[in-house]
């Protein structure tokens, strides 16, 4: 199957830290002649008192100054990230430059540049700090899964083996979307999925190919709790299948665990640290929708939580 351009967006503020998806990138992707990448940067907007009339020599020799020094900082900040990138096999030509003065909290501006740019993901680097106030500080998934509705957002942390991903399934229509997003993306890779399910109602763990399905798996899809998923698990096998990707990438995991909040959090980490697992995918759907805690619970928990992976949230 011919590959598809994808096209990435990457907010950067001078800091090493914002850089590190490009390595992650890098690693996932064996080929990067079909990956677009957006740089963007937010300037700090000047002070209340430079934006109105001046009329002081010094007030205006200031402000010339201010500006000037804005512009060399965002310069060499775009600069210093297309040499990284340059270094990690990306074409010039396919590196483009966004360069905006922030009037709101960078987040929002990520998200509604990443909207009208149509982009595939929005890489970002999880960390406690950073110079841009309102982003990447502390928690910046609240304000990144507020304003990034319509494009899916990859949170990044420590050193991320790309070699495996996990789909978490509920039942929910988000899911698809997550096994959607997840198949346009890894189709080109060499990555290995799993389809994962927690659900209390498993007697134990079983793990089954997905397209040619073990007996086991299809009793227990058979079962209550299993008709219930059944629909996606089933969308999300032709969905993959669709793409292209070979069976030999493809299983299905029935985890037993119990179903609240915290709990399926908790045993997705747990499930992906110990089976090495280093790209975790998630949807989830309106917050007033049956799974709405996939919004309010289990996403903000894994991505408090979780450590040396790579997390992929589709709304």
């Amino acid at each position: 199957m011919e590959s598809i351009p994808k096209c990435l967006l990457l907010p950067i503020d001078g800091s090493e830290e914002a850089l590190l998806p490009i390595r992650f990138v890098s690693r996932l992707f064996p080929q990067l002649d079909q990956i677009n990448l957006i740089l963007s940067y937010f300037v700090p907007s000047l002070p209340p008192v430079y934006k109105q009339r001046l009329t002081s020599k010094e007030m205006i020799k200031k402000k010339k100054e201010l500006l000037r020094d804005r512009e060399k900082h965002a310069r060499d900040a775009l600069d210093h990230a297309k040499q990284i990138l340059s270094r990690h096999g990306f074409s010039a030509d396919l590196i483009q430059e966004h360069l905006q003065e922030k009037a709101m909290s960078v987040a929002h501006h990520a998200c509604r540049l990443a909207d009208i740019k149509k982009v595939d993901a929005v890489l970002v680097q999880k960390r406690v700090s950073s110079p841009l106030e309102g982003f990447l500080r502390d928690d910046p998934s609240n304000a990144l899964l507020h304003y990034c509705i319509v494009s899916p957002v990859w949170f990044l942390e420590g050193e991320v083996d790309p070699s495996k991903a996990v789909i978490c399934l509920q039942n929910e229509a988000a899911s698809l979307r997550a096994a959607d997003h997840a198949a346009f993306m890894l189709a080109d890779t060499q990555t290995a999925i799993e389809l994962l399910h927690v659900t209390h109602s498993a007697p134990h763990r079983f793990t089954s190919p997905a397209f040619a399905q073990s007996t086991e798996l299809e009793n227990w899809l058979k079962t209550e709790a299993g008709r219930e998923i059944s629909p996606i698990v089933a969308g999300s096998c032709d969905i993959l299948k669709t793409a292209g990707i070979a069976d030999t990438r493809v299983r299905i995991t029935i985890l037993p665990g119990r179903e609240k909040e915290g709990k399926v959090a908790a045993e997705i980490i747990h499930y992906a640290k110990q089976h090495e697992i280093g790209i975790v995918v998630l949807g989830h759907s309106d917050p007033e929708g049956v799974w709405s805690f996939l919004k309010t619970s289990v996403t903000k928990k894994i991505l408090g939580d979780f450590e040396n992976m790579a997390v992929w949230v589709n709304q």
